[in-house]
């Protein structure tokens, strides 16, 4: 057996296993912008949907009409910055009222 015959014969071998990995983190990356393409649209259809179902409220529908036509109230979602995580010092005392 010849040594480069053998050399070859790796080198083709780690050439498709590279191939193999390269294509695999290819489709999970297009899959992934299928992903966030599909978030923006559901967002924006979100917003559409809420802009529509408050036209329809103030055009004298109620939220009980609404529902019985099958639409159901859009998400409400809190507006502003996150509330920051509570430190120690600004946890609740403790019952008996001592100091920790």
């Amino acid at each position: 057996m010849d040594i480069n015959d053998i050399a070859a014969k790796a080198a083709a071998k780690i050439d498709a296993a590279r191939d193999t990995k390269v294509n695999a983190v290819k489709t999970a990356a297009a899959s992934s912008v299928e992903v966030q393409e599909a978030a923006q649209l559901l967002a924006a259809a979100e917003q559409k949907y809420a802009k529509d179902y408050h036209a329809a409220l103030r055009a004298d529908w109620t939220e009980s009409d609404l529902r019985g036509f099958g639409l159901d109230a859009p998400n409400k979602k809190a507006g502003g910055r996150p509330r920051g995580r509570k430190t120690a010092s600004e946890s609740v005392p403790a019952a008996d009222g001592s100091a920790q």
